[in-house]
Protein backbone atom coordinates (compact mmCIF):
# COMPACT_ATOMS: atom_id res chain seq x y z
CA UNK A 1 0.00 0.00 0.00
CA UNK A 2 1.16 3.21 -1.10
CA UNK A 3 2.42 5.76 1.75
CA UNK A 4 0.31 8.57 2.70
CA UNK A 5 3.20 11.30 1.16
CA UNK A 6 2.96 8.44 -1.66
CA UNK A 7 -0.56 9.34 -1.97
CA UNK A 8 -0.49 13.07 -1.96
CA UNK A 9 2.27 13.05 -4.33
CA UNK A 10 -0.16 11.12 -6.90
CA UNK A 11 -2.66 13.78 -6.15
CA UNK A 12 -0.09 16.36 -6.77
CA UNK A 13 0.26 14.47 -9.76
CA UNK A 14 -2.97 14.32 -11.07
CA UNK A 15 -3.66 18.34 -10.55
CA UNK A 16 -0.92 18.83 -12.77
CA UNK A 17 -2.44 16.92 -15.17
CA UNK A 18 -5.93 18.58 -14.65
CA UNK A 19 -4.68 21.65 -15.23
CA UNK A 20 -2.56 21.46 -17.95
CA UNK A 21 -5.41 19.34 -20.16
CA UNK A 22 -7.20 22.68 -20.45
CA UNK A 23 -4.55 25.28 -21.67
CA UNK A 24 -4.05 25.97 -25.28
CA UNK A 25 -3.79 23.68 -27.68
CA UNK A 26 -6.24 21.67 -25.62
CA UNK A 27 -9.82 21.73 -26.84
CA UNK A 28 -10.93 21.25 -23.28
CA UNK A 29 -10.46 25.23 -21.83
CA UNK A 30 -14.26 25.25 -20.97
CA UNK A 31 -13.54 22.95 -18.56
CA UNK A 32 -10.58 25.00 -16.64
CA UNK A 33 -13.81 25.67 -14.46
CA UNK A 34 -13.30 22.38 -12.65
CA UNK A 35 -9.34 21.84 -13.54
CA UNK A 36 -8.51 22.72 -10.22
CA UNK A 37 -10.63 20.77 -8.03
CA UNK A 38 -7.55 17.94 -7.38
CA UNK A 39 -5.68 20.77 -5.98
CA UNK A 40 -8.29 21.66 -3.97
CA UNK A 41 -8.84 18.04 -2.81
CA UNK A 42 -5.20 18.39 -1.64
CA UNK A 43 -5.59 21.05 0.37
CA UNK A 44 -8.42 19.70 2.01
CA UNK A 45 -6.14 16.32 3.04
CA UNK A 46 -4.14 18.84 4.68
CA UNK A 47 -1.11 18.78 1.58
CA UNK A 48 2.43 19.13 1.64
CA UNK A 49 5.05 21.58 -0.37
CA UNK A 50 6.36 18.25 -1.73
CA UNK A 51 2.66 17.63 -3.11
CA UNK A 52 2.02 20.87 -4.16
CA UNK A 53 5.20 21.33 -6.13
CA UNK A 54 4.77 17.80 -7.82
CA UNK A 55 1.87 19.09 -9.13
CA UNK A 56 2.77 22.32 -10.65
CA UNK A 57 6.53 20.48 -11.66
CA UNK A 58 3.84 17.75 -13.86
CA UNK A 59 1.91 20.78 -14.80
CA UNK A 60 4.98 22.73 -16.60
CA UNK A 61 6.22 19.26 -17.93
CA UNK A 62 3.10 18.75 -19.64
CA UNK A 63 2.32 22.55 -20.76
CA UNK A 64 5.63 23.76 -21.58
CA UNK A 65 6.99 20.63 -23.26
CA UNK A 66 7.44 22.43 -26.38
CA UNK A 67 10.44 24.01 -24.97
CA UNK A 68 11.98 20.71 -25.02
CA UNK A 69 12.27 20.93 -29.10
CA UNK A 70 15.46 23.53 -28.12
CA UNK A 71 17.67 20.82 -27.56
CA UNK A 72 17.65 20.23 -31.36
CA UNK A 73 19.78 23.42 -31.17
CA UNK A 74 21.98 23.57 -27.72
CA UNK A 75 22.02 19.86 -25.84
CA UNK A 76 22.62 22.28 -23.08
CA UNK A 77 18.38 22.99 -23.73
CA UNK A 78 17.11 20.13 -22.14
CA UNK A 79 18.65 20.68 -17.88
CA UNK A 80 18.23 24.46 -18.73
CA UNK A 81 14.67 23.28 -19.39
CA UNK A 82 14.57 21.28 -16.50
CA UNK A 83 15.95 23.64 -14.01
CA UNK A 84 13.60 26.09 -15.15
CA UNK A 85 10.57 23.75 -14.74
CA UNK A 86 12.06 23.14 -11.42
CA UNK A 87 12.79 26.89 -10.68
CA UNK A 88 8.77 27.26 -11.69
CA UNK A 89 7.51 24.10 -9.20
CA UNK A 90 8.44 26.46 -6.53
CA UNK A 91 5.67 28.87 -6.72
CA UNK A 92 3.26 25.98 -6.46
CA UNK A 93 4.82 24.54 -3.40
CA UNK A 94 5.07 27.94 -1.35
CA UNK A 95 1.55 28.60 -2.52
CA UNK A 96 0.60 25.05 -0.87
CA UNK A 97 2.23 25.92 1.98
CA UNK A 98 1.39 29.10 2.80
CA UNK A 99 -2.48 27.91 1.80
CA UNK A 100 -2.53 25.31 4.52
CA UNK A 101 -0.90 28.18 6.94
CA UNK A 102 -4.14 30.18 6.37
CA UNK A 103 -6.24 27.13 6.92
CA UNK A 104 -5.11 26.42 9.57
CA UNK A 105 -6.18 29.87 11.24
CA UNK A 106 -9.25 29.99 9.31
CA UNK A 107 -10.95 27.26 7.98
CA UNK A 108 -14.34 28.01 7.58
CA UNK A 109 -15.64 27.59 4.10
CA UNK A 110 -16.32 31.64 3.28
CA UNK A 111 -12.32 31.72 4.16
CA UNK A 112 -11.72 29.42 1.54
CA UNK A 113 -14.02 30.72 -1.15
CA UNK A 114 -12.56 34.23 -1.37
CA UNK A 115 -8.50 33.77 -0.51
CA UNK A 116 -7.95 30.29 -2.60
CA UNK A 117 -8.37 32.03 -5.79
CA UNK A 118 -6.74 35.60 -4.13
CA UNK A 119 -3.42 33.02 -3.46
CA UNK A 120 -3.70 31.43 -6.68
CA UNK A 121 -3.80 34.66 -8.68
CA UNK A 122 -0.97 36.15 -6.52
CA UNK A 123 1.39 33.69 -7.24
CA UNK A 124 0.64 33.45 -11.03
CA UNK A 125 1.05 36.86 -10.65
CA UNK A 126 4.40 36.68 -9.06
CA UNK A 127 5.77 33.70 -11.81
CA UNK A 128 5.29 36.54 -14.29
CA UNK A 129 7.08 39.15 -12.76
CA UNK A 130 10.54 38.04 -12.02
CA UNK A 131 13.39 38.01 -14.43
CA UNK A 132 12.68 34.68 -15.18
CA UNK A 133 9.20 35.39 -15.95
CA UNK A 134 7.54 33.24 -18.46
CA UNK A 135 4.22 34.71 -19.90
CA UNK A 136 2.95 30.95 -20.78
CA UNK A 137 0.74 28.63 -18.81
CA UNK A 138 -1.11 31.25 -16.92
CA UNK A 139 -4.91 30.17 -16.22
CA UNK A 140 -6.39 33.07 -17.61
CA UNK A 141 -5.38 31.72 -21.19
CA UNK A 142 -7.51 28.39 -21.37
CA UNK A 143 -10.49 30.86 -22.43
CA UNK A 144 -8.53 32.57 -25.27
CA UNK A 145 -11.17 30.42 -27.80
CA UNK A 146 -14.14 31.75 -25.96
CA UNK A 147 -14.82 35.92 -26.10
CA UNK A 148 -17.58 36.14 -24.27
CA UNK A 149 -15.56 34.57 -21.13
CA UNK A 150 -12.77 37.37 -21.19
CA UNK A 151 -14.26 40.20 -22.10
CA UNK A 152 -13.66 41.32 -18.04
CA UNK A 153 -9.70 41.61 -19.09
CA UNK A 154 -10.43 44.84 -20.49
CA UNK A 155 -11.73 46.17 -17.37
CA UNK A 156 -9.43 44.60 -14.13
CA UNK A 157 -6.82 42.66 -16.46
CA UNK A 158 -6.05 38.84 -17.39
CA UNK A 159 -5.56 38.08 -13.72
CA UNK A 160 -9.51 38.99 -12.83
CA UNK A 161 -9.85 36.02 -15.79
CA UNK A 162 -8.10 33.68 -13.51
CA UNK A 163 -8.93 34.37 -9.91
CA UNK A 164 -12.91 34.14 -10.92
CA UNK A 165 -12.06 30.47 -12.63
CA UNK A 166 -10.13 29.62 -9.18
CA UNK A 167 -13.40 31.23 -7.46
CA UNK A 168 -15.54 28.70 -9.83
CA UNK A 169 -13.81 25.99 -8.93
CA UNK A 170 -13.41 26.49 -5.20
CA UNK A 171 -17.36 27.33 -5.02
CA UNK A 172 -17.65 23.63 -6.93
CA UNK A 173 -15.47 22.35 -5.04
CA UNK A 174 -17.45 23.33 -1.79
CA UNK A 175 -20.65 21.92 -3.24
CA UNK A 176 -18.92 18.37 -3.98
CA UNK A 177 -17.42 18.34 -0.33
CA UNK A 178 -20.65 19.58 1.63
CA UNK A 179 -23.20 18.50 -0.32
CA UNK A 180 -25.00 21.95 -0.96
CA UNK A 181 -26.47 23.45 -4.24
CA UNK A 182 -25.41 26.47 -3.10
CA UNK A 183 -22.18 26.85 -3.55
CA UNK A 184 -22.90 25.27 -7.44
CA UNK A 185 -25.41 28.01 -7.95
CA UNK A 186 -22.80 30.63 -6.25
CA UNK A 187 -19.67 28.96 -9.08
CA UNK A 188 -22.48 29.16 -11.50
CA UNK A 189 -23.25 32.92 -10.48
CA UNK A 190 -19.15 33.72 -11.20
CA UNK A 191 -19.17 32.38 -14.38
CA UNK A 192 -22.24 34.47 -15.15
CA UNK A 193 -20.33 37.34 -14.45
CA UNK A 194 -18.23 36.81 -17.13
CA UNK A 195 -20.94 36.43 -19.45
CA UNK A 196 -22.23 39.64 -18.14
CA UNK A 197 -19.09 41.84 -19.26
CA UNK A 198 -19.72 40.82 -22.62
CA UNK A 199 -22.69 42.25 -22.72
CA UNK A 200 -21.40 45.85 -22.43
CA UNK A 201 -20.92 48.53 -24.99
CA UNK A 202 -17.65 48.49 -27.21
CA UNK A 203 -16.57 51.22 -29.56
CA UNK A 204 -15.50 50.31 -33.02
CA UNK A 205 -15.05 54.01 -34.61
CA UNK A 206 -12.02 54.60 -35.80
CA UNK A 207 -10.24 55.04 -39.18
CA UNK A 208 -10.41 51.75 -41.25
CA UNK A 209 -7.26 50.69 -42.52
CA UNK A 210 -6.71 46.99 -44.98
CA UNK A 211 -3.65 45.32 -44.02
CA UNK A 212 -1.50 42.39 -45.58
CA UNK A 213 0.24 40.32 -43.18
CA UNK A 214 3.24 37.97 -44.35
CA UNK A 215 2.99 34.92 -42.64
CA UNK A 216 6.04 32.88 -43.32
CA UNK A 217 7.49 29.13 -42.80
CA UNK A 218 11.20 29.71 -42.76
CA UNK A 219 12.72 26.47 -40.94
CA UNK A 220 15.06 28.25 -37.77
CA UNK A 221 18.04 26.46 -38.78
CA UNK A 222 17.86 27.89 -42.59
CA UNK A 223 17.24 31.10 -40.66
CA UNK A 224 19.81 30.97 -38.52
CA UNK A 225 22.59 30.46 -41.64
CA UNK A 226 24.31 33.38 -43.05
CA UNK A 227 24.55 31.85 -46.27
CA UNK A 228 21.22 31.76 -46.72
CA UNK A 229 20.74 35.90 -46.73
CA UNK A 230 19.95 36.31 -50.00
CA UNK A 231 17.68 33.35 -50.93
CA UNK A 232 15.57 34.78 -47.82
CA UNK A 233 15.85 37.90 -49.29
CA UNK A 234 14.31 36.51 -52.50
CA UNK A 235 11.47 34.87 -50.99
CA UNK A 236 10.50 37.22 -48.63
CA UNK A 237 10.75 40.29 -51.89
CA UNK A 238 8.44 37.74 -53.17
CA UNK A 239 6.24 37.30 -50.39
CA UNK A 240 5.88 41.37 -50.07
CA UNK A 241 4.92 41.33 -53.89
CA UNK A 242 1.80 39.07 -52.98
CA UNK A 243 0.84 41.14 -50.06
CA UNK A 244 1.19 44.31 -52.35
CA UNK A 245 -1.59 42.80 -54.84
CA UNK A 246 -3.77 42.91 -52.28
CA UNK A 247 -4.25 46.65 -52.15
CA UNK A 248 -3.76 47.04 -48.42
CA UNK A 249 -2.69 50.32 -46.61
CA UNK A 250 -0.50 48.22 -44.58
CA UNK A 251 2.15 45.78 -44.90
CA UNK A 252 3.57 43.59 -41.64
CA UNK A 253 6.58 41.28 -42.13
CA UNK A 254 7.50 38.68 -38.59
CA UNK A 255 10.06 39.23 -36.52
CA UNK A 256 13.55 38.91 -37.44
CA UNK A 257 13.16 37.92 -41.27
CA UNK A 258 16.51 38.18 -42.54
CA UNK A 259 20.12 36.60 -40.77
CA UNK A 260 20.94 40.37 -41.22
CA UNK A 261 20.67 44.23 -39.90
CA UNK A 262 17.92 45.06 -42.80
CA UNK A 263 18.50 49.17 -41.62
CA UNK A 264 22.12 48.75 -42.04
CA UNK A 265 22.61 47.05 -45.12
CA UNK A 266 21.95 48.98 -48.52
CA UNK A 267 21.36 45.62 -50.02
CA UNK A 268 18.91 44.57 -48.24
CA UNK A 269 16.83 47.79 -47.21
CA UNK A 270 15.97 49.16 -50.84
CA UNK A 271 13.74 46.20 -51.58
CA UNK A 272 11.83 46.85 -48.97
CA UNK A 273 11.75 50.75 -49.17
CA UNK A 274 10.96 49.92 -53.17
CA UNK A 275 7.95 47.64 -51.85
CA UNK A 276 6.52 50.44 -49.98
CA UNK A 277 6.50 53.11 -52.65
CA UNK A 278 5.31 50.79 -54.84
CA UNK A 279 2.22 49.47 -52.80
CA UNK A 280 1.14 52.67 -51.44
CA UNK A 281 1.48 51.09 -48.41
CA UNK A 282 3.28 51.36 -44.73
CA UNK A 283 5.94 48.47 -44.44
CA UNK A 284 6.40 47.01 -40.97
CA UNK A 285 9.21 44.59 -40.64
CA UNK A 286 10.97 43.10 -38.50
CA UNK A 287 14.85 42.93 -38.25
CA UNK A 288 17.91 43.08 -35.95
CA UNK A 289 19.63 46.19 -35.59
CA UNK A 290 23.28 46.94 -34.75
CA UNK A 291 23.90 50.68 -33.53
CA UNK A 292 27.17 51.61 -31.02
CA UNK A 293 28.29 48.18 -30.72
CA UNK A 294 24.94 47.26 -29.36
CA UNK A 295 22.68 44.53 -30.91
CA UNK A 296 18.81 45.06 -30.72
CA UNK A 297 15.61 43.37 -31.64
CA UNK A 298 13.52 45.78 -33.62
CA UNK A 299 10.77 46.85 -35.37
CA UNK A 300 10.89 49.36 -38.36
CA UNK A 301 8.10 51.35 -39.77
CA UNK A 302 8.68 52.22 -43.52
CA UNK A 303 5.94 54.74 -44.77
CA UNK A 304 5.00 54.61 -48.32
CA UNK A 305 7.42 57.61 -49.43
CA UNK A 306 10.27 54.58 -48.88
CA UNK A 307 11.57 56.31 -45.64
CA UNK A 308 12.08 54.66 -42.20
CA UNK A 309 9.75 56.76 -40.21
CA UNK A 310 10.76 55.02 -36.83
CA UNK A 311 12.15 52.05 -34.86
CA UNK A 312 11.16 50.39 -31.57
CA UNK A 313 13.12 48.19 -29.73
CA UNK A 314 12.27 45.08 -27.64
CA UNK A 315 12.26 45.95 -23.69
CA UNK A 316 11.93 42.48 -22.37
CA UNK A 317 14.65 40.01 -24.07
CA UNK A 318 14.17 36.24 -23.87
CA UNK A 319 15.81 35.15 -20.40
CA UNK A 320 18.36 32.76 -21.81
CA UNK A 321 17.88 33.05 -25.45
CA UNK A 322 18.72 37.11 -25.81
CA UNK A 323 19.65 38.22 -22.22
CA UNK A 324 21.46 36.39 -19.23
CA UNK A 325 19.54 37.18 -15.93
CA UNK A 326 22.70 37.94 -13.33
CA UNK A 327 25.17 37.68 -15.97
CA UNK A 328 27.76 39.80 -14.29
CA UNK A 329 27.16 37.92 -11.07
CA UNK A 330 27.71 34.61 -12.72
CA UNK A 331 31.02 35.84 -14.75
CA UNK A 332 32.24 37.09 -11.07
CA UNK A 333 31.48 33.53 -9.90
CA UNK A 334 34.20 32.48 -12.79
CA UNK A 335 31.45 30.97 -15.69
CA UNK A 336 32.22 33.42 -18.16
CA UNK A 337 33.64 31.55 -20.90
CA UNK A 338 30.70 29.35 -20.22
CA UNK A 339 28.72 31.92 -20.45
CA UNK A 340 30.17 33.94 -23.56
CA UNK A 341 30.04 29.99 -25.22
CA UNK A 342 26.21 30.05 -24.34
CA UNK A 343 25.58 33.34 -25.61
CA UNK A 344 28.40 35.86 -26.62
CA UNK A 345 26.28 38.73 -27.12
CA UNK A 346 23.29 39.98 -25.56
CA UNK A 347 20.00 42.00 -27.32
CA UNK A 348 20.13 45.10 -25.25
CA UNK A 349 16.87 45.78 -23.97
CA UNK A 350 15.21 49.50 -25.18
CA UNK A 351 14.35 52.28 -23.06
CA UNK A 352 11.07 52.72 -24.08
CA UNK A 353 7.92 51.80 -25.13
CA UNK A 354 6.48 54.02 -27.62
CA UNK A 355 4.50 53.41 -31.12
CA UNK A 356 5.57 53.80 -34.05
CA UNK A 357 3.07 56.18 -35.90
CA UNK A 358 0.20 55.20 -34.04
CA UNK A 359 1.12 51.35 -34.02
CA UNK A 360 2.25 49.64 -31.11
CA UNK A 361 4.84 46.50 -32.09
CA UNK A 362 5.02 44.03 -28.90
CA UNK A 363 7.80 41.55 -30.50
CA UNK A 364 7.83 38.01 -30.00
CA UNK A 365 7.72 37.02 -25.48
CA UNK A 366 6.75 40.86 -25.11
CA UNK A 367 3.25 39.44 -26.38
CA UNK A 368 2.92 36.87 -23.65
CA UNK A 369 2.78 39.67 -20.37
CA UNK A 370 -0.11 42.16 -20.22
CA UNK A 371 2.05 45.35 -19.43
CA UNK A 372 3.84 45.98 -22.73
CA UNK A 373 0.92 45.96 -25.05
CA UNK A 374 -0.88 47.78 -22.26
CA UNK A 375 1.48 50.66 -21.98
CA UNK A 376 2.02 50.74 -25.59
CA UNK A 377 -2.43 51.41 -25.75
CA UNK A 378 -1.86 54.14 -22.84
CA UNK A 379 0.97 55.91 -24.78
CA UNK A 380 -1.23 56.47 -28.23
CA UNK A 381 -1.05 53.23 -30.23
CA UNK A 382 -3.88 52.61 -32.06
CA UNK A 383 -3.20 49.35 -33.38
CA UNK A 384 -1.23 46.53 -31.80
CA UNK A 385 1.40 44.39 -34.45
CA UNK A 386 2.59 42.00 -32.80
CA UNK A 387 5.54 39.63 -34.76
CA UNK A 388 7.20 37.04 -33.95
CA UNK A 389 9.31 34.02 -34.97
CA UNK A 390 8.00 30.79 -33.50
CA UNK A 391 10.08 29.09 -35.83
CA UNK A 392 12.39 27.75 -32.41
CA UNK A 393 8.74 25.69 -31.91
CA UNK A 394 7.41 24.71 -35.33
CA UNK A 395 4.32 22.51 -34.78
CA UNK A 396 4.27 22.28 -31.10
CA UNK A 397 1.30 23.62 -28.94
CA UNK A 398 3.74 26.65 -28.44
CA UNK A 399 1.83 28.10 -31.31
CA UNK A 400 -1.81 28.39 -29.82
CA UNK A 401 -0.33 29.13 -26.20
CA UNK A 402 1.39 32.04 -28.11
CA UNK A 403 -1.88 32.93 -30.19
CA UNK A 404 -3.40 32.86 -27.05
CA UNK A 405 -1.36 35.52 -25.49
CA UNK A 406 -2.54 38.06 -28.68
CA UNK A 407 -6.10 37.20 -28.09
CA UNK A 408 -6.21 39.08 -24.51
CA UNK A 409 -4.10 41.81 -25.22
CA UNK A 410 -6.16 42.53 -27.89
CA UNK A 411 -9.11 42.39 -25.25
CA UNK A 412 -7.63 44.26 -22.75
CA UNK A 413 -6.00 47.67 -24.63
CA UNK A 414 -9.76 47.18 -26.75
CA UNK A 415 -7.61 47.39 -29.96
CA UNK A 416 -7.03 45.70 -33.07
CA UNK A 417 -4.51 43.14 -33.36
CA UNK A 418 -2.31 41.99 -36.14
CA UNK A 419 0.34 39.09 -35.64
CA UNK A 420 2.24 38.13 -38.49
CA UNK A 421 4.18 34.74 -37.23
CA UNK A 422 7.25 32.66 -39.08
CA UNK A 423 6.89 29.29 -38.34
CA UNK A 424 3.46 30.24 -36.18
CA UNK A 425 0.13 31.52 -36.34
CA UNK A 426 -0.73 34.70 -38.18
CA UNK A 427 -3.81 36.38 -38.14
CA UNK A 428 -6.27 39.19 -37.20
CA UNK A 429 -7.89 39.75 -33.66
CA UNK A 430 -10.69 42.39 -32.84
CA UNK A 431 -11.05 44.36 -30.03
CA UNK A 432 -13.15 42.02 -28.27
CA UNK A 433 -10.73 39.28 -28.93
CA UNK A 434 -12.38 37.69 -31.64
CA UNK A 435 -10.05 36.05 -34.21
CA UNK A 436 -10.91 37.34 -38.00
CA UNK A 437 -8.93 35.23 -39.75
CA UNK A 438 -5.69 32.95 -39.01
CA UNK A 439 -3.29 31.14 -40.90
CA UNK A 440 -0.29 28.86 -39.87
CA UNK A 441 1.25 27.69 -43.31
CA UNK A 442 3.44 30.35 -45.38
CA UNK A 443 0.87 32.80 -47.45
CA UNK A 444 -0.92 36.19 -47.13
CA UNK A 445 -3.28 37.19 -44.56
CA UNK A 446 -5.47 39.67 -44.94
CA UNK A 447 -8.02 41.91 -43.40
CA UNK A 448 -10.09 45.10 -42.44
CA UNK A 449 -9.36 46.33 -39.33
CA UNK A 450 -10.07 49.92 -37.32
CA UNK A 451 -7.39 52.17 -35.77
CA UNK A 452 -9.38 52.60 -32.21
CA UNK A 453 -8.65 55.76 -29.75
CA UNK A 454 -10.88 54.77 -26.85
CA UNK A 455 -8.60 53.63 -23.79
CA UNK A 456 -10.05 50.52 -21.83
CA UNK A 457 -10.27 50.60 -18.08
CA UNK A 458 -7.73 48.12 -17.62
CA UNK A 459 -5.03 50.00 -19.79
CA UNK A 460 -5.93 53.24 -17.55
CA UNK A 461 -5.61 51.76 -14.46
CA UNK A 462 -3.70 48.47 -14.89
CA UNK A 463 -3.76 46.31 -11.86
CA UNK A 464 -4.57 48.36 -9.56
CA UNK A 465 -8.26 47.88 -9.15
CA UNK A 466 -7.58 44.05 -8.61
CA UNK A 467 -4.87 44.55 -6.30
CA UNK A 468 -7.90 46.52 -4.42
CA UNK A 469 -10.92 44.20 -4.56
CA UNK A 470 -7.91 41.02 -3.23
CA UNK A 471 -7.02 43.40 -0.42
CA UNK A 472 -10.97 43.89 0.53
CA UNK A 473 -11.54 40.29 0.12
CA UNK A 474 -8.69 39.69 2.92
CA UNK A 475 -9.46 42.27 5.16
CA UNK A 476 -13.77 41.05 4.80
CA UNK A 477 -12.20 37.44 5.67
CA UNK A 478 -10.12 38.62 8.36
CA UNK A 479 -12.97 40.72 9.88
CA UNK A 480 -15.86 38.14 9.77
CA UNK A 481 -13.08 35.41 11.56
CA UNK A 482 -12.65 37.61 14.07
CA UNK A 483 -16.24 38.24 14.79
CA UNK A 484 -16.51 34.37 14.75
CA UNK A 485 -13.88 33.77 17.13
CA UNK A 486 -14.89 36.59 19.40
CA UNK A 487 -18.02 34.95 19.17
CA UNK A 488 -17.22 31.34 20.57
CA UNK A 489 -15.07 32.90 23.31
CA UNK A 490 -18.33 34.78 24.32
Amino acid sequence: MPTARVRKALLGASAGVAMALVMPGSPLGVLSFVALLPLLFIADAGGSFLSFYTGGLVFFLINLRWMFTLASFDALAIPGVLLLFLYLALYFGLFGVILRAIRRRWDSDHALLILFPILFTSFEILRNTFPLALGFSSLYQALYRYPVLIQMAAYLGPWSITAAIAFSNTAFYLAIRRRRASFAIIGAGAISVLLIFSLLPVSNDGEQVQVSIISSQVPQEEKLDDRNLLPLLDRYTALGQRAAAGNPDLIVFPESILPGYILRDDRLLPHFTSLAKQAHADVLLGTGDYVHGRIYNSVCLISPLGVVVGRYDMVHPVPFGEVIPGRSVLERMGLKSFIDSFLPQEVTPGDSCEPIAGIGTPICFESTFPGISRTLARNGASLLAVVTNDAWFAGSSELPAHFACAVFRAVETRRYLLQAANGGISGVIDQRGRVIVSQEGEGIVSGTVMRLSGESFYSRCGDLPLYLLFAVGILIVGTVEVREKNKGRG
